[in-house]
């Protein structure tokens, strides 16, 4: 038989055991691309005899421009072992993927968000199993935190003087584990955790809503103020920074303030009445959009505060970071949890 025909044969015989393996796939729902080699399918198959672990992005993960890996992590499910050589598939924007896990038995690529209001999704097939997403991409990524999770690492501390004292760490308070945040109790002071994801700021053509858990706390009789706020800067010259809207707690009072860059604080709406201090769970939230804010404080289906208007002749924004904060002769703030998201007023 000639050197050709030797050829052929074997072509063929390779051809049968592509299509064999083919059939076999296709009849156990095993996801395979045509393009597939004999070796590739046979990696196929062998999926349903390990664990699969699928690595896709969540909803606080998306954003303008973000780097996303996405693939499985493959291990053996007897000894929990990293598995590689394995192939797994993932398609995403119009493009498919294949790739094999390494020795750490990941099997991944990185694909990059698109603008907003755009569609980021796609597929990672491995095995029988497969997983998939879809978001809009948003104009920024959605934050949320639990003390319990332990994450102040996930926080910016901005402080002024930028050597006044303070401490941030998780305690416990009636058994559940709360954010504690503190400063020395002086005058003409400030300091403010500011989510870490947000490092770069919001551009405030963007709404933004932030919500959180928190107990007010208080160290002193003298001016203090306890806040979730909007920011305009973390490089601080002064304790009131050069534009800032906050909802707070104030000695006799709760709600609205902001200065500019006079650094006057004025309020936008405040009531009479000091909230429960040291032990009331309080949920403040703030919303604000290109000049329209609404606020309220409240604890368990009492409203404590209320507000909703346009304020755009009295702050704006070109850029915001959002922020937990005490200030002046403010001792120390505790809070449970943290949600931030984007907010648009005129969807509502």
């Amino acid at each position: 038989m000639s050197i050709a025909s030797n050829v052929i044969e074997e072509n063929n015989r390779l051809g049968t055991a592509r299509t064999l393996m083919r059939q076999k796939l296709t009849a156990n729902s095993i996801y395979y691309s045509n393009s597939d080699s004999v070796i590739q399918l046979v990696r196929r198959w062998n999926l349903i005899y390990v664990d699969v672990s699928f690595n896709t992005p969540s909803s606080g993960d998306i954003y303008p421009g973000a780097q996303i890996s996405v693939g499985a992590t493959i291990t053996d499910p007897s000894t929990d072992n990293p598995i590689s050589g394995m192939l797994v598939t993932i398609v995403s924007g119009g493009q498919t993927y294949n790739v094999v896990s390494g020795n750490d038995g990941v099997a991944a690529v990185t694909l990059t968000v698109g603008e907003i209001g755009s569609t980021f999704s796609g597929t990672v097939y491995a095995g029988k199993g497969s997983d998939s997403w879809s978001f809009e991409v948003p104009p920024f990524p959605s934050f949320s935190d639990y003390a319990w999770d332990y994450n102040t690492g996930d926080y910016d501390i901005v402080k002024y003087p930028s050597d006044i004292s303070h401490t941030f760490e998780v305690v416990e308070v009636s058994y559940s584990e709360y954010y504690n945040l503190t400063k020395a109790t002086s005058s003409a002071s400030v300091v403010m955790a500011i989510p870490k994801v947000y490092s770069n700021g919001i551009d405030a053509t963007n709404g933004i809503h932030i919500e959180i858990g928190l107990i007010q706390k208080k160290d002193s009789n003298q001016g203090w103020g306890d806040a979730i706020a909007l920011v305009n800067s973390k490089s601080l010259s002064h304790y009131r920074d050069t534009k800032i809207l906050e909802l707070g707690a104030y000695p006799g009072k709760k709600g609205l303030k902001y200065s500019t860059s006079d650094h006057v604080v004025r309020d936008v709406n405040v009531t009479t009445g000091q909230l429960t201090l040291d032990s009331q769970m309080y949920y403040f939230d703030l919303y604000y959009d290109n000049g329209y804010v609404k606020a309220t404080i409240r604890h368990g289906s009492t409203n404590d505060f209320t507000y909703e208007a346009d304020i755009s002749d009295k702050i704006t924004f070109d850029t915001f970071y959002p922020a937990m904060m005490i200030y002046d002769a403010g001792g120390h703030i505790q809070w449970e949890s943290v949600y931030i998201e984007p907010w648009t007023h005129e969807e509502e």
